[in-house]
């Protein structure tokens, strides 16, 4: 085991999971105002290989390994997170109002499974909020921006919920690189999602159509492998050149096969997260991939990263990206390194020159 799983893990396990979180974004706020340090950082966990070089919707990522929203809420704590070897940093989830998010206790670990349970009900600061805080990040790594509907606890109209996100879109552009916009949000009480009819999330595209300056967007989807639902997403999404991509959500609940006994689980609400989930978000990844054309949209592959085999795994059932969480709680930052390091590995095992080339390979 690595120094983190020997001697900080096992420290910081005894604690509170949301203290522990919250330890760290404060962590990562003072690192970012410390240049020399975050400068030795990246160079301690920085891969610079340029088979790893992705560009997708113009942008540049330096390795294809995200840090995924959900980490850093309210954009505290980019500057130093970014240090850490990821190639991109996504905020959020953030909504057009701020929110307080669902009562605690609202995470949880499950550590025979290498898993956590969320149920933090999107708690965050605001678009305007955080929009002013990341003005002035300056990251030299791709900034993206998770954006939600606001959690009321209340079933909302769709033109309020598309209301919303056209409202949180406006304050980050010229701030963020790129958006997400989670449309299954698991998290919130109200549960559902206007969006699962796809003549709504085409209002949306037609709102967002209107809006100057637009950076990227990629759609954030509860993970399926319904075909039919694909194509739905897919025909609503058409004529929408500023949609670049796909993420996917998990699903809420915990329908896995875990070690965790039930009594425990039956404690603990929200959506699981980590390693039991990597088969499901692996086949949503290879069901999707030969429905979209690749040269206008890329999937962002995400759900039981731990490992450069779950990585490449990904890339080869057809994501171009990836973006990990769960997996830094059990392993700690010199994971991003370590996985970079394996896909380059593999990479050259293979005989690929660049990770483009290995995308889609494995279908």
């Amino acid at each position: 085991m690595s120094w983190y799983g020997n001697f900080i893990r096992p420290i910081l396990f005894r604690l509170d999971p949301e203290w522990v979180h919250n330890a760290t974004i404060r962590g990562g706020e003072l690192i970012g105002n410390r240049s020399f340090l975050l400068k030795q950082l990246d160079r301690c966990f920085r891969v610079n290989d340029p088979r790893l070089e992705m560009k997708v919707a113009g942008l540049k990522f330096s390795n294809p390994v995200g840090l995924a929203a959900g980490f850093d809420k309210n954009g505290k704590a980019v500057r130093g997170l970014s240090a850490f070897g990821f190639g991109s940093v996504e905020v959020g989830s953030v909504s057009a109002r701020a929110s307080e998010g669902n009562p605690r206790p609202r995470l949880f670990r499950l550590p025979k499974d290498e898993a956590i349970v969320v149920f933090y009900g999107v708690p965050n600061d605001g678009a305007a909020v955080v929009s002013e805080r990341l003005s002035s990040a300056a990251l030299e790594i791709p900034l993206g921006v998770n954006l939600v509907e606001t959690n009321t606890g209340q079933e909302a109209t769709a033109d309020l919920v598309i209301e919303e996100f056209v409202t949180a879109a406006k304050k980050f552009v010229g701030v963020a690189d790129y958006l997400t916009l989670s449309m299954n949000c698991p998290n919130t009480t109200a549960g559902g999602s206007v969006f699962d009819d796809s003549k709504v999330l085409g209002v949306l595209m037609q709102e967002y159509r209107n809006l100057t300056d637009l950076p990227p967007v990629f759609l954030k989807l509860t993970a399926t492998s319904d075909n039919q639902r694909i194509n739905g997403i897919l025909e609503a999404v058409a004529n929408h050149p500023f949609i670049k991509g796909f993420i996917f959500n998990l699903p809420s609940g915990k329908n896995y096969r875990l070690k965790t006994p039930q009594e425990e689980l039956d404690r603990m609400p929200g959506a699981l997260c980590g390693r039991p989930s990597r088969e499901m978000m692996d086949d949503a990844v290879k069901t999707w991939f030969p429905l979209i054309d690749p040269s206008r949209h890329v999937i962002m592959g995400s759900g039981g990263i731990f490992t450069a085999d779950d990585a490449y795994r990904k890339i080869k059932l057809g994501a171009s990206l990836l973006q990990l969480y769960t997996a830094l709680v059990f392993h700690g930052p010199g994971l991003i390194r370590k996985i970079n390091e394996g896909l380059c590995e593999r990479l050259e095992k293979d005989g690929y020159s660049h990770l483009s080339e290995a995308v889609g390979t494995g279908l």
